[in-house]
């Protein structure tokens, strides 16, 4: 399912696609000048339904003048009649709803005939029982043939007044940007339409550059001097063509080398230069100019009149119906807005070339790289500079640059965030992060790059450090209550296996009839665990089933000697795989877009594997090439790249962090090393802003975004769209590192994550233990596949501090494998069992112990 997004972004989308634009050139936040809409069709159902009918979880008929539709289900959608209309087209619709969830429009073409996700355009409905209208743009050049509404998500009544189609005329002259460089203001313009157009072109304070024309079809640049005056100023930019209504725009320049008389803030960590009119403020610390607050606050690009009210611990400003606070402790700025009217402030913006950036839930980057691009998703959701804020997952936006780190974090999640990076909006080399609302409570973090000891270079404080800080401020979220006990949930999870994914052959990994059944040694191991009995029948084993690798099975059915030659099986081939470097390199059409053949995620899967056969058995030959690997991926700064079945190598990726906390948890305990330690935190860190730390849904807190893109470019879009089994294997590599780890709770994050897990699981009927694949957060709706339990019997073990799959001991000369917990002791391996018990355990990697269980078993490690 494709997410929301506003009605603007959807019509300034429509613009560049009807143009034929490439989707890659730099964004574009202002959609083109809509010119007049003429009506196409309209459907008013005065004497009938006009041809609309219900297709699924829904019944639609006439009644009094309305078109009254009656939701049963979570998807319900009807169908109008055929209909012609010439894009670009607009759908306009009068309703009211007591339904729940949001509106999506599917469209058909000439070239299309068939309702697919690429065609359609999602709305957000109000659903309090009254008339509201709802505009959606549809982002379509083709002839539109028929409509599809989607009403609702959830059963209940909706009325529909009106539906209209609208094809819509747009200004044939657009204005891409306004950049400043070199002491100049650069406009870039494009003419869609197919004759030359006159027009002139400039800015308040400039001198016009005169009369110029823009042949058929083309781009064009215009430049003229920028008469520098204040640090912080608006200039409205026109382009006025012949016989065409002008277009304007206001930016707002920083002009970093400007001075004047600054109200200053200092504290031992930065130093806060505010304007005495209140238009902006400079940040710095450590001696260097790291970012800078330009504007303050504006209101639809105009600075309110503000003077300074008071000044004692910190600056007030006023005026304009706006009130705005500064104050500054340590390395932080407190911001508070409060307006009449709607405003957009603070207006912080990073300075310096980009290292790294995040927008929680939204964007990862990584040196250089560009937010709304098309890397990771190729329709208009790429243009994701201001999301629904559902899909924001923590309160967190940061950039770090070479000068230093900034980041803004806040309390009101209704708030609508805007991130830039680089700054699209007002076309300087900096990035931009800001919040729109009538009451904003922010506060930003700044901190400077450090000389090293040494001399060389410098200490640059990274977005992973602005995530730490931000949880730290804000306090993690307490986890919900579980929604069953303890024995229930072993009931559910059992039921699951033992039902809906159980067959003749073993179990699916995911319960629908169209996954193949086979003996999985994870779901076999899970049964075990539940019943203490070992699943009859087996044969055979085949490796895998579960998302959390779980092989006990193999030790207590007498098969530790297959488990040891599948494992090394795997191992060699991985090693046949890795490269000279200690890097593997991916091959294929996933690998489109991003700037090079490798991944942190795509490296990090290989390693763990090395690294857990490693850990398992003391293979040195695993140990030396894990570790190599884990030397090669410090070069890596986002986690990206996991998933490259369906998404791209570029595409920053949970599960890739998941890998590399398990493959660095791993290398210290193999080798005790602390840098390693150090990595495995990291990771863990950029995991964070894939689980969402809010909620306004009863499913929400902890439920975790898989990626920050969408399947082949284009659909499903992942954000805002929890897939719980991948946070599941972050929160087990979190369990993991807890036992070393303490800068944050660790475990209370994977705990958070296993109760969402939990509130997802189906809690009854066909699917009943079943984890869903996704979850429709709005809807609340479960969707398929529905996958085994078996990860999160497996999560819930490892939290609880059980036995889950196979234990390891080691002493510097002998290492122990069991299914049992294990300590080694005075030259023995000592493991506490079950009595009565049949199992094996693996010594040093080669010799196998048949073991009877009295409760606690002793085996000479010799």
């Amino acid at each position: 399912m494709r997410s929301l997004l506003p009605v603007t972004l959807l019509l300034a989308a429509m613009g560049l696609l009807a143009a034929g634009a490439p989707a890659a050139e730099p964004v574009n936040p202002y959609p083109r000048q809509v010119l007049s809409t003429e009506e196409v069709a309209e459907w008013t159902f005065d004497a009938g339904p006009d041809g609309w009918s219900a297709l699924h979880h829904c019944r639609a008929e006439a009644a009094g003048g309305n078109l009254k539709i009656i939701s049963t289900g979570d998807d319900p959608y009807l169908a109008g009649p055929a209909v012609r209309g010439e894009g670009p087209v607009a759908a306009v619709l009068r309703m009211k709803s007591s339904a729940g969830g949001g509106g999506q429009i599917f469209w058909a073409t000439e070239q299309h005939p068939n309702f697919a996700e690429e065609h359609s355009a999602r709305f957000a409905i109000e659903h309090d029982g009254q008339w509201h209208e709802y505009r959606a743009a549809l982002a379509s050049g083709e002839t539109i043939t028929r409509l599809r509404l989607d009403p609702a998500a959830a059963p209940g009544e909706i009325l529909i007044d009106r539906i209209g189609l609208e094809r819509i005329r747009l200004h044939p002259l657009e204005l891409l940007a306004v950049e400043q460089s070199g002491g100049k203001l650069h406009l870039d313009l494009r003419n869609h339409s197919d004759a030359a157009i006159d027009f002139a072109a400039g800015a308040q304070r400039n001198v016009q550059p005169g009369r110029s024309t823009i042949e058929a079809r083309k781009d064009r640049r215009v430049s003229f001097l920028d008469a520098a005056l204040a640090p912080f100023e608006p200039v409205t930019v026109a382009v006025e063509p012949h016989g065409l209504p002008p277009i304007r725009r206001t930016v707002f320049l920083f002009r970093p080398d400007a001075e004047r008389a600054w109200l200053t803030i200092k504290t031992d960590g930065l130093t806060v230069k505010a304007a005495p009119d209140g238009s902006g403020a400079r940040l710095e610390a450590g001696g260097a100019l790291v970012a800078a607050l330009c504007p303050l606050v504006h209101r639809g690009g105009t600075l309110p009149r503000l003077r300074v009210s008071a000044q004692a611990g910190g600056l007030v400003f006023e005026g304009d119906g706006v009130r705005v606070t500064l104050a500054a402790q340590r390395d932080e700025v407190s911001v508070s807005i409060t307006s009449a009217e709607p405003v957009e402030g603070p207006v912080l913006r990073a300075q310096g070339g980009l290292e790294g950036g995040l927008f929680a839930g939204l964007e990862y980057l990584g040196r250089g790289e560009r937010s709304s691009s098309d890397l990771d998703i190729e329709t208009a959701e790429r243009l994701r500079y201001a999301p629904d804020p559902m899909k924001v997952t923590m309160p967190l936006m940061a950039c770090a640059t070479e000068r230093g780190l900034a980041a803004l974090t806040w309390t009101d999640m209704a708030l609508q965030p805007v991130f830039a990076a680089p700054n699209f909006f007002d076309g300087q080399a900096d990035h931009r992060m800001a919040l729109r609302g009538t009451k904003i409570e922010a506060v930003i973090l700044v901190r400077p790059s450090e000389p090293r000891p040494s001399g060389s270079g410098a200490v640059k404080p990274t977005v992973e450090d602005a995530i730490l800080w931000a949880v730290r401020r804000r306090g993690l979220p307490p986890p919900p209550p579980p929604p069953r006990d303890p024995a229930a949930q072993d009931k559910l999870c059992l039921a699951a296996i033992t039902g809906p994914c159980a067959g003749p052959a073993g179990w699916g990994h995911c319960a629908e009839a169209s996954w193949q059944r086979h003996p999985y040694a994870d779901i076999a191991s899970t049964l075990w665990r539940l019943t203490g009995q070992a699943p009859a029948g087996l044969e055979k084993l085949v490796p895998g089933g579960g998302h959390v690798r779980n092989d006990a099975i193999y030790f207590v059915t007498g098969r530790a000697a297959e488990w040891l030659r599948v494992r090394a099986g795997q191992v060699q081939g991985i090693l046949r795989e890795q490269k000279e470097d200690g890097s593997f390199r991916y091959s294929g059409k996933y690998q489109r877009g991003h700037y090079e053949d490798t991944s942190s995620g795509h490296c990090a899967r290989s390693a763990a594997v090395l690294l857990d056969y490693a850990h398992l058995t003391g293979d040195d030959a695993a140990r030396d090439a894990g570790l190599k690997t884990l030397e090669y991926m410090k070069r890596f700064s986002v986690p990206r790249g996991a998933q490259t079945w369906e998404l791209s190598l570029h595409t920053p990726d949970v599960l890739a962090s998941a890998h590399l906390v398990w493959a660095y948890v791993r290398g210290y305990q193999l080798t005790g090393k602390d840098e390693y330690l150090a990595h495995a935190r990291r990771w863990a860190l950029t995991g964070l802003p894939f689980v969402y730390q809010w909620a306004s849904r009863p499913v929400m807190l902890y439920a975790t975004i898989p990626v920050y893109g969408a399947t082949n470019w284009r659909a499903p879009n992942w954000m805002g769209l929890p897939v719980q089994w991948c946070g599941g294997v972050y929160a087990y590599a979190l369990v993991m590192l807890a036992a070393y780890d303490k800068a944050l709770d660790w475990s209370e994050v994977a705990r958070g994550i296993l109760i969402s897990a939990q509130q997802q699981q189906a809690p009854d009927g066909p699917m009943a233990g079943c984890l869903p694949d996704s979850l429709a957060l709005e809807a609340q709706r479960r969707q398929g596949p529905f996958i085994n339990p078996s990860a999160i019997v497996s999560l819930q073990r490892a939290l609880d501090g059980q036995a889950d799959s196979l234990a390891v001991a080691a002493d510097g000369k002998h290492r122990v494998c069991s299914p049992f917990p294990v300590t080694i002791k005075d030259g023995k391996a000592v493991i506490q069992a079950r009595a009565g018990a049949a199992y094996q355990v693996l010594i040093d990697g080669k010799r196998i112990v048949d073991v009877k269980s009295a409760g606690t078993d002793t085996v000479p490690m010799e």
